[in-house]
């Protein structure tokens, strides 16, 4: 299990980074819509979508070597939210910011980062909507959740107040719903510990070439030359 001091470390990186790269909550959020998603995905993918760095953007990383501490923070505390999940489902809890002032559950940072999960893969979401069997109910209240947390719905208010009240209840179940199917899948989420290292550099890097960390340089002009 991921201890509370790798945890404030992870914490204390990805606020170091610029704005595009998620914040634990969010983070956290991401990570379960990956383990309870209807299809597996490359960790090169994601980790580029986690940190905003998507459609040829530059890295939020200094060098390899930064992204690769990142990665090995992200990938502790990815495997200690799948092994809750596998093993301890009751005690699940998804890692909801709290209001100070107020004491309220800001639930819609976590669902902003679920919802980047989800769109990752959505036309496999939008299938489990059409399912007959248990991911249905919990599938469809996790996408109205993410409509109401970007404002983007057209239900009545009494049924978003209703859902705004509830959603720090419902979430954890629908999360441990939708885990459960996915288990008897072909396909399940596993370690990360099994999966590529998306910054590994498996053979020397040419001068010329696109640099691995994602920022759509070339390797001279991006890690190299730091």
């Amino acid at each position: 299990m991921m201890d509370q001091t790798r945890r404030d470390e992870l914490e204390q990186a990805l606020l170091a980074l610029d704005d595009r790269a998620m914040v634990l909550e969010e983070l956290d959020g991401f990570i379960a819509g990956l383990l309870v998603g209807p299809e597996t995905i490359p960790v090169s993918e994601w980790f580029a979508a986690a940190f905003g760095m998507t459609g040829g953007r530059t890295s939020v990383f200094d060098t390899i070597d930064h992204a690769n501490d990142v990665l090995g923070l992200v990938t502790d505390y990815y495997n200690d939210v799948a092994m809750t999940l596998a093993e301890h489902p009751d005690s699940y809890r998804p890692l909801f910011p709290i209001d100070e002032r107020t004491g309220d559950v800001l639930w819609e940072l976590w669902m902003d980062g679920f919802a980047t999960a989800m769109e990752l893969r959505r036309p496999a979401w939008l299938q489990l909507l059409d399912a007959e069997s248990g991911p249905t109910a919990a599938a469809a209240g996790l996408f109205m959740l993410a409509d109401i947390a970007r404002e983007d719905h057209d239900l009545p208010d009494k049924e978003v107040a209703r859902l705004t009240r509830q959603a720090p209840m419902l979430i954890p179940k629908w999360i441990v719903a939708l885990h459960a199917h996915r288990l008897k899948t072909p396909a399940p989420a596993g370690s990360l510990t099994d999966q590529p290292n998306p910054f590994a550099s498996k053979r020397k890097i040419g001068r010329n070439e696109l640099c691995p960390c994602g920022s759509g340089k070339k390797y001279k002009r991006c890690c190299e030359a730091n």
